[in-house]
């Protein structure tokens, strides 16, 4: 890194070198200290360069306005694990009538919190100190986004299924068709989707926090291996 600040270096010297000719009282060890100061300066300001943070404004689905904060390296860590989660369950992929069952993507859903939980009681106390944070941006999309459709749907959902599913006429039907007498399946499927979409909306999100790292990083020569997402995965990858 100090490389890059060899004109600067180089410079400073020149200064040095022409105080030493027209300045009797600048001594050689005058130079000499001045000099290694210099390096010292120089070697602090590119550490910082090393490990500074980058500020971005992220753009927060479900229409919940943004946020701009610096991100840091946990920022980056949560952001990545969080992406692999989400990318790797049903709750962010659009919702397949044909095959995909509302419980399970339930589910899915439900499980996302404990993990989100689990990551964010994991920053080290500087970190939640600094506002805002990561911790801003993924409660305000489990309250404010994820929840509510929860909260209006769920409860009421599974009562119905639990019926449903054990309900002798209904013992040969699939799953997939058995949900779809279900009284406000329209509406709820309607609003599912849309949530699958915010949610996908979401994922991408971390993504762009995640790779801001391995950009950083790639500057250090020690890139990570981050890949992001291309083209449509086949739904047979993904975890249940």
């Amino acid at each position: 890194m100090i490389e890059e600040y060899s004109f600067l270096l180089s410079f400073i010297l020149k200064i040095i070198k022409k105080l030493v000719e027209y300045t009797t009282l600048f001594t050689f060890w005058d130079g000499i200290l001045l000099t290694a100061i210099i390096v010292v300066i120089i070697y602090l300001v590119t550490q910082h360069k090393k490990y500074r943070v980058k500020s971005a404004t992220i753009n927060i689905p479900f229409s919940l306005g943004n946020i701009t904060y610096e991100l840091t390296e946990e920022d980056r860590i949560v952001a990545w694990k969080l992406y692999i989660q989400l990318k790797t369950r049903k709750a962010a992929l659009i919702f397949d009538e044909d095959y995909d069952v509302v419980a399970d993507v339930y589910d899915s859903l439900y499980e996302i919190f404990p993990i989100a939980r689990d990551l964010l009681m994991g920053l080290p106390l500087d970190e939640i100190q600094r506002k805002p944070n990561i911790a801003d941006l993924v409660l305000r999309v489990q309250n404010d986004g994820i929840r509510p459709h929860l909260t209006k749907w769920q409860s009421d959902f599974r009562r119905w299924w639990a019926k449903a599913i054990e309900y002798p006429g209904n013992k040969d039907s699939r799953p997939q068709d058995i949900q779809k007498n279900y009284p406000k399946y329209e509406e709820l499927i309607k609003e599912l989707k849309e949530m699958n979409l915010e949610l996908n909306k979401y994922a991408e999100k971390l993504l762009f926090i995640a790779q801001t790292s391995a950009q950083a990083r790639r500057k250090m020569k020690k890139p990570i291996p981050i890949q992001p997402s291309g083209g449509k995965e086949r739904r047979n990858n993904y975890e249940e």
